[in-house]
């Protein structure tokens, strides 16, 4: 979940929770959530998709001034560089070498996934452990590195595309007919398992002049949210800050969240590239992405990668 500014709407009705939930499908000790959905056979039926033998990166270029975040940006700094040698540091047999620290915040520097141990409410996380797992020193349940490598069918859900847009209005709410006439548009139908890839276009609206990025924004809500999680999907990435919409639901907080994390264990993967997939009108591929294994991490940079 990137940083948002906590506004939400002023009319309307305060949307009922989805009665929908993944708690003890996987038993009562599971941490891996809908990860659970990616099986062997999965696995194995993504990897027959390619037949371009092509990559196609879907994240961003961490540290690149040019990329949306919310966030402050990732600190890259050199410790050691040609400099040192040219001030006279030693280079044994003429071995000269370069290294460098990274300093980055997980949700708002760059495209991230979330953990498990991310959101709650009623002082209960995914599964039904507690809060007082989540400590100073990180999660003691469900951190990020209880997520396993992501390798299954990717699907592109391009509603840019699906609207003859170049990118959604401010705050348009993506809906579950939305997605299924996407979908049918493409031709594909979602699978258990599936890695799904909502394109709103908001990426294009970094450094506009005349959109604020940060401001109300594209994305899914509840109505998704539910049909996305009734059809069993593993992970949804989005190419905005947050996945779902902005401004939220009157009297709500980060509601897509609060459901798809919380409540059904499915993963949110944050400030995606899928320009390129757009472009070549690719709806679906072999999907891996791989969180590093930060222990009791809420989430963790990630490079996606589409291959066609």
């Amino acid at each position: 979940m990137s940083t948002f500014s906590p506004r939400t709407s002023s009319t309307g009705e305060t949307p009922p929770r989805p009665q929908y939930s993944n708690w003890g499908r996987w038993g009562e000790d599971d941490e891996a959530g809908a990860a659970n959905l990616i099986t062997s056979e999965k696995l194995l039926s993504a990897l027959s998709l390619p037949n371009k033998g092509r990559t196609i990166h879907l994240g961003q270029i961490i540290g690149d001034r040019g990329a949306p975040r919310t966030g402050n940006p990732a600190l890259h700094f050199m410790q050691n560089d040609a400099g040192d040698y040219l001030a006279g540091a030693k280079a044994p047999k003429g071995f000269k070498g370069a290294s460098d620290h990274l300093g980055i915040t997980v949700h708002g520097s760059s495209t991230h996934v979330d953990a498990l141990g991310h959101v709650w409410y009623d002082d209960q996380l995914y599964n039904g452990f507690e809060q007082e797992n989540v400590r100073s020193s990180g999660l003691r349940k469900l951190g990020i590195d209880k997520a396993p490598p992501f390798l299954t069918r990717g699907v592109l859900v391009d509603l840019p595309r699906l609207h003859d847009v170049s990118h959604l209005a401010p705050g348009h709410e993506v809906t579950a007919q939305e997605i299924e006439q996407s979908c049918a548009a493409s031709g594909t139908a979602l699978q258990p398992g599936d890695a799904v890839m909502i394109r709103t276009g908001w990426i294009k609206t970094w450094g506009s002049n005349d959109v604020a990025y940060s401001g109300d924004r594209p994305g899914i809500g509840l109505d998704a949210a539910e049909f996305l999680a009734r059809h069993d999907v593993a992970l949804v990435g989005a190419d905005n800050s947050g996945v779902e919409v902005i401004p939220w639901a009157p009297g709500t907080v980060c509601p897509v969240h609060q459901f798809l994390i919380r409540d059904c264990g499915i993963y949110l993967l944050e400030f995606c590239d899928l320009e390129e997939l757009s472009q070549e009108d690719i709806s679906t591929f072999l999907f891996v992405a791989v969180p590093l294994r930060i222990r009791g991490g809420t989430g963790s940079p990630i490079t996606p990668v589409a291959v066609v």
